[in-house]
């Protein structure tokens, strides 16, 4: 009667030690933790579209100067923006009325923090220049 208890005793061992395996290794090693997002590239016309303010170089005894500028600017910018994978900005800068303005009311065409907009029944949208999105002052 003790040999029948003692294989009895076995079975139940042989049979239960592999149901503990299986069930420490179906807990697995749980939901792995997500890392905060990456840093955003810098974007130095989050501001202002004109970072490098060319337009104080308007009265510069050097005449080439402001378009030197306006040149290394625009480089600047869409190298900027290639970089960061983003569409890039027009080369030309346009003088546009600001957001609230009579005249920007009546065009329906303003310029807001740098960006051309044109007003549609729904909103606004970005105006395209034929390199890429245009730039404005006014706003």
């Amino acid at each position: 009667m003790a040999m029948g208890k003692g294989i009895a005793v076995l079975i139940l061992v042989a049979v239960m030690a592999p149901s503990f395996a299986q069930t420490r290794a179906a807990q697995g090693k749980g939901a792995p933790r997500v890392g905060p997002a990456p840093k955003a590239h810098f974007n130095s016309t989050a501001k202002d579209t004109t970072p490098f303010q060319c337009e104080t170089l308007r009265n510069h005894p050097y005449p080439a100067m402001k378009s030197l500028c306006d040149q290394i600017e625009s480089d600047h910018i869409r190298s900027e923006a290639r970089l960061a994978g983003r569409p890039g900005p027009s080369t030309r800068v346009i003088d546009l009325p600001p957001l609230g303005s009579a005249e920007g009311k009546r065009l329906g065409i303003v310029c807001i923090g740098g960006q051309a907009m044109r007003k549609i029944p729904n909103g606004w949208e970005q105006i395209w220049g034929s390199d890429g999105w245009q730039r404005c002052r006014g706003g």
